[in-house]
């Protein structure tokens, strides 16, 4: 993992200490600031990890829970492996909960849901709440990307506790990035061709 210099005085990260930092404890804060201090993950995707991005992505276009959820597991379990760590269950549910304050997208459970305490647990809905219309693909694997974060905070970097810190955020949009890099130009340049044509057929198609 890489490790960035932190901050001094009341700033890290280039920004300031959020309000509710100054209310933890020592230790908490401690954890805070470690978790605040990492960037990224030692994690060079190769083909295998490609492929299985590409299965979860085409898997939602299905709408089928069961086909998403192994998908989904493929992919964690890929991804766990490279990093050395225990592979962590993931679920995949429906339409989204939702009340006033939004829709949840996904849960981590350090220690299973606290009916029946276990084995660490994700849980991803797969469905919007007012339409119930499936997830955009990278929506989702940026839901996985988030939760998997948590994880990792406790099985890899052995934090007490996971926090939203800017580290973690840039952690997260890190694991997106190595999955779905951008397109090169000359990937582009086919579709914006394409495109054009597109565009001057339809225009011939107005005067017409």
């Amino acid at each position: 993992m890489a490790v960035r210099p932190k901050g001094s005085g009341n700033t890290v990260n280039g920004g300031a200490l959020p309000g509710y930092f100054y209310r933890l404890s020592a230790r908490a804060q401690r954890v805070w600031l470690k978790s605040d201090s990492i960037d990224r993950f030692d994690l060079i995707p190769g083909p295998a990890t490609f492929s299985l991005t590409a299965v979860l992505m085409t898997a939602l276009s299905s709408g089928a829970p069961l086909v998403i959820e192994r998908a989904a597991q493929a992919l964690a379990d890929q991804i766990c492996r490279q990093l050395a760590v225990r592979a962590v269950k993931i679920e995949v549910r429906g339409v989204r909960p939702h009340n006033t304050r939004g829709e949840l997208h996904g849960i981590f459970y350090p220690r299973g849901p606290s009916p029946r305490p276990g084995a660490p647990l994700i849980i991803l809905w797969m469905r919007t709440a007012q339409r119930h219309d499936v997830v955009k693909p990278r929506t989702f694997l940026r839901t996985l990307m988030h939760e998997l974060g948590h994880y990792l905070d406790y099985a890899l970097l052995r934090l007490e506790e996971s926090f939203h810190t800017t580290g973690f955020f840039r952690r997260e949009s890190f694991l997106v990035r190595s999955l779905c890099p951008p397109e090169t130009t000359a990937q582009r340049a086919p579709r914006t061709a394409a495109s054009r044509i597109s565009s001057s057929r339809e225009a011939s198609s107005e005067e017409e």
